[in-house]
């Protein structure tokens, strides 16, 4: 048995986001959903004025990392190389972008996905 996964994120199809009312065109990359490997990670692809709306995780703590472009994040613009953090029942949002960005995003269990309510 073997407790390391190794996963080639080129070779991750991008699924459409599955965020009720998502503006644009909004990607997501699943490199990891197996619990015992650590939280759920994600890259997440937003193109120029895509929009993720207001929302909240009840239970889920984010952490983010802004691999490239201009993630939007209640108004105020985070450049690449910037991480956040978000506890778990906090109303953040909405994200959105000028000119498109690629975020690293993980997340405690349960992943966003069952953890997603609109704010």
């Amino acid at each position: 048995m073997s407790f390391t996964q190794t996963v080639e994120a080129s070779k991750v199809e991008a699924i459409p986001a599955p965020f009720p009312k998502t503006k644009g065109n909004v990607t997501l990359k699943v490199l990891n959903s197996e619990e015992s490997l650590g939280p759920a990670v994600a890259l997440l692809r937003m193109e120029p004025g895509s929009e993720i709306p207001r929302h909240v995780h009840e239970r889920t703590t984010e952490t983010s990392y802004v691999l490239d472009g201009d993630f939007i994040n209640e108004g105020i613009s985070h450049p690449k190389g910037t991480e956040f953090n978000i506890k778990p029942n906090t109303i953040h949002g909405p994200h959105t972008t000028k000119t498109g960005c690629s975020v690293l995003v993980t997340f405690s269990y349960p992943s966003v996905v069952d953890d997603f309510k609109l704010a």
